[in-house]
């Protein structure tokens, strides 16, 4: 009499499906099998210290942030008054960086933005580019009411106009922001100081070089973006003759 017996699988540990990548194998064209991985494995990329490096100077240097101390530079270098150039400052990085920058987070909140707080996506960056460029026009208006520093008004203006073409570039080419938020902080400071302003130029390859490097942008998209930030900061200042 043959002698049956079961085969049984312990509930506490069941066992894990195979982890299926796509390559190829002589038995089965495109698919791979590795039964030694488990199925709930997180496979996170290796970043080498370099891919670091680029993230954390695409995080210090976003645009916003390069606005606000560009701003704050020129409000104390220009006013008259340190209660003149405290508001010129604090008005001008409210309406150009604070306020665009709550409509970002106001857009991830609400799962309108796929793309992250950087706006990877191109097809997102339309709204939050024309939203940038109203907050700036108020605030130009509010700070040329209240009589700040011509050059404050200068940038926030070149902020505002930017904006819009950025939007109307954006449509058919994803041109760097980062690239041209750091050459209009750069470009700014040189106009107003001159020689002195030199040592901020490095910006401006290392947020190229950085975007390359995380692959958000190619090496054409980053110095479009920075001649578009060189001529836009340097364009208004040119035109009403502010040194």
């Amino acid at each position: 009499m043959e002698r049956m017996t079961r085969r049984t699988t312990s509930t506490a540990n069941p066992p894990k499906p195979d982890i299926v990548l796509s390559t190829t194998t002589p038995d089965h064209p495109g698919v791979l099998a590795l039964p030694s991985v488990p199925a709930d494995a997180v496979f996170v990329a290796p970043r080498t210290r370099p891919d670091r490096i680029a993230k954390a100077i695409s995080l210090v240097f976003l645009p916003p942030i390069v606005a606000i101390f560009t701003l704050a530079i020129l409000s104390l270098h220009f006013s008259n008054t340190t209660k003149g150039a405290v508001w010129a400052a604090i008005i001008a990085s409210i309406f150009v960086s604070i306020i665009p920058v709550a409509y970002i987070a106001y857009l991830l909140r609400h799962a309108h933005l796929a793309g992250g707080y950087e706006l990877m996506h191109q097809q997102e960056r339309l709204r939050p580019y024309l939203f940038s460029a109203a907050s700036s026009g108020v605030g130009n208006a509010a700070l040329w009411w209240m009589g700040a520093p011509a050059p404050v008004v200068a940038l926030t203006s070149c902020y505002g106009i930017s904006a819009i073409l950025l939007a109307v570039i954006n449509r058919y080419w994803k041109i760097s922001a980062h690239a041209a938020g750091a050459a209009m902080g750069v470009g700014a400071l040189l106009v107003a100081f001159g020689t002195p302003a030199l040592p901020f130029v490095v910006i401006l390859p290392a947020v190229c070089w950085a975007r390359v490097r995380i692959h958000m942008h190619s090496t054409p998209q980053v110095c479009a973006g920075a001649l578009f930030g060189t001529l836009s900061s340097f364009a208004p200042f040119a035109v009403f003759g502010i040194r």
